[in-house]
Parts: structure tokens; sequence; C-alpha cells
């Protein structure tokens, strides 16, 4: 059965008796339960996932709204609640009579349970452990209140970072705006237009932001804009009062201090525990690695860039807001193609019908409008996942940037499989993104990364979607490795790639026609551009945050010293000494990356190495494959390490060349 959420019907009242309700039913269950004499699963873990299942849903709902549709109340609201619910699990992972019970069914029950029941008893004993149900009580009492502190401090951190990237915009003539598409520019009129200004508005939303870095020959708009957004959430922002500088601090000590609590050494310790990866060393020799091999083809990249920005424009020293511009001019001029042009043959509803025709083909899928799911905003679609001839899912797609939506895109759950002896709950996705939006009468058009986005995100969705595993704690991506997790989403991405695909998903926005063979063949050759400066970026993240999180010591080193130090050791090209990337680094701070940042370079090992004998394949070999890949991979949930369901599909352990092949690395 689906109970659909009653987004028309959702006001803050509505969220507040909720969470009220589930609150005092999970904490009367828990009373009961502690009580219970006898262990066993139908009397202490059936009931009691069952009543987390319905309050995870209560208070994801809260977080979702706040990541699309924020607003003071809703702030409020979780201000109010978060404690709350920390307190709760923080109570629940020490609880003495709860943990007796599991130990009881491990030691009793444990042979009679299925494969998922066995996971999940192990999973919980695990996790009983790493919230310190060991420790004395006073150091019991410590962890509660680091757990609380960390709760607060990543909410405050992801607050900054939308109130910061909001509290900018400014004004612009059409003279600042030479070399700005079209299209770009109906965008910055159209929001002037709607504050009732003259000019153009420009905000530090990548819609609006990214077309001025790439395509604006203004350089001195260039260096403002970058300025502004490199500078957000810190202390030389516009808007001071967002800064994250002294968060930062705190969130890592708490963090190692939590780590050491538990008998780990730091907290990249306690990150990995829960990880396809061993050991931070281990990490860290791999993205070395990498780095040693990708070095010389990025700094290949930035003596082109160099030479190019010289012979056009004189420029003797090339500056971090130079670097998007004539990369995008370089590349016109090496492959006789721009972004903007590629990005007329990407009409989004084009995208999306051809992107669910590669589904169907993959996992015999279809995707059908669903008019009567009620929606959060005007802007989003919802969809029923039809297999075999029957209802398996949902997924909602919220595709456009706006005020008080979280930049960047991502894939969430609004509601996770469970199935058991009362219900049947289907699995219901997320997909946000932040396009730009349609203007007038005419559809928003996808860049090529956007495309690959889109891809990415679904991948993920399908991920959650396609679990056959009835036990909502490990079923879709939940109980998954977080160093795996990325493996489905960067899968999809590849398909992109592929000329046949790329075919069902273009119509240029004028004419009709599909991206030409000639054009394919130029960003096909333009695949690997930068490739080098590219890698070397996303390796120059996850070192710092591996770093940050090992061998930094919160007490006496600065987070902005060990993020020059490793731009020292790893870049090419360093940045303005006000650049403040960490303290926008969501991933890490506020997400579920820290000490794991990683995770896409080591997920994308797996997922290049699973796409390599997907390459060049079609029709129905195309399907069988896709079958075995949903049978063995995407449908398992985390009942089986992901090591094993990748050796179930390819038959071996990961192997780097393919990772190497498709970033034009030898």
């Amino acid at each position: 059965m689906t109970n659909f959420i009653p987004f028309n019907q959702i006001d803050i009242s509505y969220l507040k008796t909720s969470l009220n309700q589930q609150l005092d039913s999970t904490q009367a269950l828990i009373t009961q339960l502690e009580a219970q004499k006898n262990s066993s699963w139908q009397q202490i873990i059936a009931p009691l996932q069952a009543q987390l299942y319905t309050l995870n849903q209560a208070w994801g709902l809260v977080g979702h709204l706040q990541s699309v549709k924020d607003s003071p109340e809703l702030r409020t609201l979780h201000e109010e609640f978060l404690p709350k619910l920390t307190e709760l699990y923080v109570n629940l992972g020490q609880n003495q009579a709860l943990y007796k019970h599991v130990q009881t069914i491990k030691d009793i029950e444990y042979s009679q349970l299925n494969t998922e029941q066995k996971k999940v008893i192990d999973n919980e004993l695990r996790d009983f452990k790493l919230s310190g149900i060991t420790l004395p009580s006073e150091q019991q009492q410590q962890f509660k209140t680091i757990q609380n502190q960390l709760s607060e401090l990543a909410t405050q951190f992801e607050h900054n970072v939308l109130d910061a990237t909001d509290s900018y915009s400014r004004s612009a003539t059409i003279d600042e705006l030479v070399g700005v598409p079209e299209d770009s520019l109906a965008l910055y009129k159209a929001m002037a237009e709607q504050e009732q200004q003259e000019g153009y508005k420009i905000t530090l939303h990548m819609p609006s932001y990214l077309p001025i870095m790439q395509y604006c020959s203004n350089r001195q708009l260039r260096e403002e804009l970058y300025e502004a957004y490199v500078t957000r959430a810190s202390e030389l922002s516009n808007a001071a009062k967002f800064d994250n500088g002294g968060l930062i601090g705190k969130i890592l000590a708490l963090r190692l201090e939590k780590a050491q609590l538990l008998g780990f050494n730091n907290y990249a310790e306690l990150s990995l525990f829960n990880k396809m990866a061993d050991t931070p060393s281990q990490v860290l020799d791999f993205l070395h690695q990498l780095a040693i091999k990708s070095r010389p083809y990025a700094e290949q990249d930035l003596a082109e860039l160099k030479a190019y920005a010289l012979q056009i424009d004189g420029i003797t020293e090339l500056s971090a807001w130079d670097i998007p511009y004539y990369s995008e001019k370089l590349q016109q001029h090496k492959y006789s193609y721009s972004s903007n042009e590629l990005k007329q043959y990407f009409p989004l509803p084009k995208v999306f019908s051809g992107l669910f025709n590669l589904i169907g083909q993959l996992y015999s899928l279809k995707l059908v409008l669903n008019k009567e799911m009620s929606v959060w905003h005007s802007d989003v679609s919802a969809y029923d996942i039809i297999q075999n001839g029957q209802v398996s899912g949902h997924i909602y797609f919220d595709l456009y940037a706006r005020d008080g939506k979280q930049p960047g895109a991502w894939m969430n759950s609004a509601q996770d499989r469970n199935i058991d002896s009362k219900d049947k709950h289907l699995p219901i996705a997320y997909v946000i993104c932040n396009f730009t939006k349609p203007v007038g009468d005419k559809p928003s058009l996808l860049t090529f990364d956007d495309v690959q986005t889109l891809f990415h995100e679904m991948g993920h969705a399908l991920h959650h979607l396609l679990t056959v595993v009835d036990n909502s704690s490990i079923s879709g991506i939940n109980g998954v490795e977080w160093d795996a997790v990325e493996l489905p989403s960067q899968f999809m991405e590849y398909f992109a790639w592929d000329y046949a695909i790329l075919k069902t998903i273009t119509a240029h926005i004028d004419s009709g026609e599909v991206l030409p063979q000639e054009l394919f063949d130029k960003v096909l050759a333009a695949r690997h551009y930068q490739s080098g400066l590219q890698m070397l970026r996303q390796l120059e993240f996850s070192i710092y945050d591996l770093q940050l999180h090992s061998t930094f010591n919160p007490a006496t080193d600065n987070y902005l010293t060990e993020l020059n130090r490793v731009r020292e050791q790893i870049a090419v090209l360093i940045p303005p000494s006000y650049n403040r990337f960490a303290n926008s680094f969501a991933h890490i701070f506020a997400g579920g990356y820290a000490a794991g940042y990683y995770s896409y370079k080591w997920a994308e090992v797996l997922a290049c190495d699973v796409f390599s004998v997907f390459d060049g394949v079609s029709g129905s070999k195309l399907s069988e494959l896709g079958a075995q890949l949903q049978r063995t991979i995407l449908s398992q949930g985390g009942v089986r390490p992901m090591m094993e369901n990748f050796v179930a599909f390819m038959g071996r352990e990961p192997q780097i060349d393919a990772l190497l092949k498709y970033s034009g690395i030898k």
C-alpha cells in the first residue's frame, strides 16, 4: 500500500503534530520493550523497526522541505525537534535492556532467522557499540553531548551556506554582460523583472553564476563574482554573519573526541569502520597514486590554457576567475564547438523521454506521470515506476534552481521499501537538481554537465527503487557501504557518452534535429579535455577531507593552513589567499561524506569497471546485462558486502584500468 505524502495539506502544524505523535509512540514502545521478558525477532526487532520507520518518515519530511523550500518557520521547527530526535537515537543506541535483547536474539534465535534478518541483527550490534554502549556512564553522557552538538553544528553550517548564497545579488547592464548567451540573459532579465528592477539581476546560484564565469568577456565582473562565490559563508563574505569558520574547528574537535571515546585513533578510522576501504593510509595511498598519474596531464592542461590566454588576450598571469572563461574559449578553438551550441540539443522534456527509454531498456521499467500525487512546488512532477505490469515505486523530480532551495543536486528517500506481515511500503525517491528554469514558452535547456548530473542522480534513484529487500534498514541504498553508494550513479553517467543513447535524448530547440554525428565526434574528442585538472581538483578535496579527519589536530592546527598545504602538494594552480572553499564544503561538514569524500573516486573505479561491460552494447544484450546488474547489485540493498555483489556481476575483484581509460590517463 502506498500512502502518498499529502504535500498540499502539510504546514508547520501538521509537521509538529506528526513529530510529537511519533516521538511519544516511539518512547512508549521503548519503555514497553525494556520490560519485555522474552527476546525474539517478532517481539523486539519487528515492532521497534516498524515504529522507527514511521518516525524516520516524519523527520525526513522536515529535512526534505528544508532543502527545497526553506522558511524561518521550518528552521524553528527543525531547531525545536533536532535535540529531541538526537537524544532519542543516542539513548536508543545506549539502551542496555534493548542491547541485551538483541544479544540474546543473536545467541539463541540467529540460526532460525533469514538472511535479511541476520544482517539486521549484525548491524544492530555493531551500531550499539558505535553508540558507546560499552562505555562507562560518565563517558556515555559525554558521547550524548557530542552527538547533540554535532547535529546542531551541521544544521547551522548548511543554513549558513544557503543564506550566504541567497544573500548576494547584483544588478548589471547589458554592456557588462558581453559574451553571455541569450538564454542566460533572458534568465537575468526575468529575475530583475520579478523584483521590479531595471536591467539584469545576477546571483550566486549556479544557473546565474556559471554562464558569466564561462562566457562573459568582462574580466572585472568575473573576478567580482568569483570572489563573492568563494568567500561564501566566511568572514570575508558580503554577509559575514553567516561565517562557518568558527563552526569548522568545533566540528573537527568534536568528531575527534567522539572517535577517541570509541577507541579509534581519529575520526577517519571511525568513518572507515563501515566502508569498503580498510584504513586511512590505504585510501591516501590510492589517492596519491592517482595524483601522481594525473599531475603531468594537469600541468599540460594548465600550460596549454596559459599559452592560449596569452595568445588571444595578452593575459600574462592567469587567475582563478579566468580558468572557466579561457577553458570554454580554448575548447571552442580546439574542437570547434561551444558548450552553449551543444546545450541547444538538450531540451529537458526530450532528455527525460530518452532517459526513461534507456531505463526501460536496462531494467524493463516504465515511468508514468502521476498527477494525483501532490507536490511541494509547481516545478515538481511525480511518476509511478511500473515493472512487470505492477507499480513498484514512485519518484518526484524537482529540477529548477530557486531561492530557498539548497544548491547542488541529490537523490533522497521519500519512503524506503519496507514490507512485513502488516504493511507494504513501496520505495519513493526524490531527485533534486538546480537547472536553469524555463523562460517564457521555451523549455529548460540542459548543459552536457547537467545531462550527466541528471543521469547520476537517476542512478542513485534506481538503486533506491529497484531493491527487493523487505527490511527498510537494509533496503535500497540503506546499509550499503558509503564508499560504494556512488557506483550506480556514476555508472549511469557513462551512458551520456554513448551516441546511440544521445540520439534518443537530443532534439535541437529550433529544428528538432538530433545531435549530429559530426558534433558528437567533436564532443567525444574533447572528452578528456582538461581531465587532468578535473581529476586533481577532486583528489585535492578527497585528500584534504581525509587529512582533516586523521593527522590534523583541531586544537593546534588551522583548517585553512591545512587546505593550503594540501593545495601546494596537489594543485597546479593555487587560488587566491581569500579563497574560503572549505567554508561551504557541506559534503563533509554537513553531509554524510566526513572522511568519506574519497568515496567518489573509490566508487568510480567500480563504476567504470562495471560500465566497461556495457560499453557499446545495445538491444537484447543491453537488457540482458541490465537484468544481471539489477539482480546482483541494484536490488541487493545492504544485505551483503558490495565486494560480493561486484564479484557476483563481474566474476572478479575491481581493477583500476577502466577508470584511467575513461579519464584519459595512461
